[in-house]
């Protein structure tokens, strides 16, 4: 009998080790791009949510903003532009003049479930003018959009400095690209950017701070819960991306987090973001760091520093600038149309300069 007993126990955890295998072999990585409506509406919080709640890690998010090419290259290898029409011209002009959001969620079957999410017409995914999202339609294709829009900044960053239409705007105060006919745009544009000497004290800003959703957050899936509470209660979130540990390791935002039985140290993840006058109703709880008490209808926000970070205002923050957002600020100034575009950080390289 008590052979008979080990046998099956043995046979019982054979099967539970192949089907482990079987699951995360079949793990897949889902590519959403999200329209202007959500950054421009303040949803992208609600975005993510959407997706964690049918239990989809998100592994990779960038606000940024692209130029033609780059969208009419988007357009062509998913097979033309959306079905619908949207009242900010066309999609063409509607995706280059605002930004958008990319991201990547994994799981189990994602790509089809992610479409199934994002077809849903009763949902954030649809307007009376047509979709509000693009999701892949297949592995293959989530592999290529993925490749597309998610290009490493670093090898962008050098072709980059040559381009005629990138503004960089560096922690020291020092700017390169064409800041000249930038200030004159804005001049020009906005009366009150005449109380600044220059573009750099334009942008760069005393109310500014590095804010960080901690890892503890995506083990808990309340990332979107989180960044629906900062991006409704602040003045503007200038840049957001999600980061890896394995890429800024001496970050203070890793000091608490444990590895999760589904991660490996280096791949524990945290969504940085450059924010405008977070409102102090936003209650950073570092005396209770295991609190999460969020109530939109009230406007209730007590996060404990488990979940959530923020920096220092003002100079102080460059530290955690140089961890995050190593290439500084960028800003699309093209001083042929007369317009400046931006104002966000590494991730709209990929989108603004010509192909390597």
């Amino acid at each position: 009998m008590g052979k008979q007993r080990d046998r099956r126990k043995q046979l019982a955890f054979t099967i539970r080790i192949k089907q482990q295998k079987e699951e995360i072999e079949q793990r897949e990585e889902a590519f959403v791009l999200a329209y202007p409506v959500f950054f421009n509406g303040r949803y992208m919080g609600d975005l993510v949510r959407m997706f964690e709640e049918e239990n989809l890690n998100l592994k990779g998010m960038r606000l940024m903003n692209v130029k033609e090419k780059f969208v009419e290259k988007h357009f062509k290898n998913v097979g033309g532009e959306p079905q619908g029409e949207n009242p900010y011209g066309t999609w063409l002009e509607y995706l280059t003049c605002h930004p958008i959001i990319t991201l990547i969620f994994e799981g189990h079957d994602a790509v089809r479930r992610v479409q199934e999410i994002t077809l849903e017409r009763e949902s954030l995914f649809w307007s009376d003018n047509g979709p509000t999202v693009y999701s892949s339609d297949t592995v293959y294709r989530a592999q290529k959009d993925i490749e597309m829009w998610f290009q490493d900044s670093k090898d962008w960053y050098i072709k980059a400095t040559e381009s005629t239409h990138l503004v960089y705007l560096l922690p020291e105060g020092k700017s390169y690209g064409p800041s000249e006919e930038a200030y004159n745009v804005l001049k020009n544009d906005d009366s009150w950017f005449l109380h600044y000497p220059n573009i750099h004290g334009y942008f760069i800003s005393e109310d500014m701070s590095v804010v960080v959703i901690k890892p503890e957050a995506f083990r808990k899936r309340c990332v979107g819960e989180i960044l629906s509470a900062v991006e409704c209660n602040c003045g503007g979130i200038e840049g957001l991306k999600l980061v890896r540990k394995a890429d800024c390791p001496g970050s203070i935002v890793w000091s608490d987090s444990c590895t999760s039985s589904s991660t490996t140290d280096g791949d524990e993840c945290a969504v940085a973001m450059v924010v405008h006058l977070l409102s102090p109703v936003v209650e950073l709880m570092s005396a209770e760091p295991d609190t999460k008490h969020i109530d939109f209808d009230s406007r209730v926000y007590r996060i404990g520093s488990k979940y959530i970070y923020q920096s220092e205002l003002g100079d102080k923050m460059w530290s955690d600038v140089v961890h995050f957002f190593p290439h500084g600020f960028t800003l699309w100034a093209d001083p042929t149309y007369q317009q400046v575009f931006g104002r966000l950080f590494e991730a709209s390289l990929i989108g603004l300069v010509p192909d390597p």
